[in-house]
């Protein structure tokens, strides 16, 4: 079957499929087997302190989607680092470890922490949570915290790649990227989820406590492969992109968009054997139509392009 490999960073993948933060969880209760078919796993974003998240219900199908309202719940880093990331090692595929944070302190002092923890690839910024009342939510809009942050980051992490999560909604997209671009960032992952809601029709109340959470699901995929390009236009770093991604086909669509991996997030939460058994369909699908490895088929139809 065709080749899927992918090499991003200087990082070799054997497929461009990723599992986003949050999905499935630290990843300690997920079959090694299935992970190790998986390009890379995304840990859930661990914060300084420890946070209990938000009170229930957490999740709310919205047809072709779910909107969820965890918030970012985690036992903080410490305890994590101690009880938890050692049973993980050695990891069955590349292991992305993210964090989240009110203020560059936090992201800083979270970074120096990890600068020397081995058995990860690459540390990816959670600048773009919705679903905390706290700074968290906006940081990833604004350029002047994205920088900021950066430059902390990056002053005391300097073992691995640093990726910046970002949000979907902001003014100002241009301005962000430019800000992670002159600040050291490696790489973007574009994009978290979008903010929505649903109320009860018998109740006249919102169904989530928190009122909105973040939105995900297929039905969103057209909109996030436009915001994907545009990115791809705005810059020349890696792109991580996620938001909609749900069946096979979409491991190209997402690629032809600019990204260089794609985050399958709510079908990870669905079924995860069914995510693990994504590359092998993307593989026969290029192998009957004529492709022996996937880069030969990107740069065969983006010759078609150009012409």
């Amino acid at each position: 079957m065709a080749n899927l490999t992918r090499k991003i960073l200087g990082i070799p993948f054997k497929n461009p499929i990723i599992i986003p933060s949050g999905p499935g969880g630290f990843g300690q209760e997920i079959n090694r087997s299935l992970l190790s078919k998986i390009g890379a796993f995304t840990i859930k974003s661990i914060t300084l302190e420890p946070k209990e998240g938000n009170p229930p219900p957490r999740l709310v199908d919205a047809g072709y989607g779910l909107i969820n309202s965890i918030g970012l719940q985690n036992p903080g880093i410490k305890m994590f680092l101690s009880t938890i990331y050692p049973k993980l090692c050695p990891f069955p595929t590349k292991l992305f470890f993210s964090i989240a944070g009110n203020s560059p302190r936090e992201f800083r002092e979270m970074a120096a922490v990890l600068n020397g923890i081995e058995g990860f690839e690459l540390l990816e910024l959670n600048l773009s949570c919705p679903n905390v009342k706290d700074a968290s939510t906006l940081l990833g809009a604004d350029p002047e915290p994205v920088a900021e942050i950066l430059k902390q980051v990056k002053e005391v992490f300097t073992t691995r790649p640093v990726s910046v999560k970002l949000p979907p909604e902001m003014p100002d997209l241009p301005s962000v990227i430019k800000a992670c671009e002159n600040n050291g960032a490696d790489a973007l992952t574009l994009f978290n989820c979008i903010t929505g809601a649903r109320f009860d029709i018998t109740t006249g109340k919102p169904f989530l406590k928190r009122v909105y959470g973040g939105y995900s699901g297929p039905a969103v995929k057209p909109i996030y492969l436009r915001k994907i390009y545009l990115a791809r236009q705005l810059t020349k770093l890696p792109i991580i992109g996620m938001g909609g991604a749900y069946e096979w086909e979409d491991i190209f669509e997402y690629l032809l968009a600019g990204a260089d991996l794609v985050g399958f997030g709510l079908r990870t939460m669905v079924d995860l054997t069914e995510v693990a058994e994504l590359p092998e369909k993307a593989q026969k699908w290029l192998f009957n139509h004529g492709y022996n490895t996937l880069s030969e088929y990107l740069q065969s139809v983006r010759r078609e392009e150009i012409k």
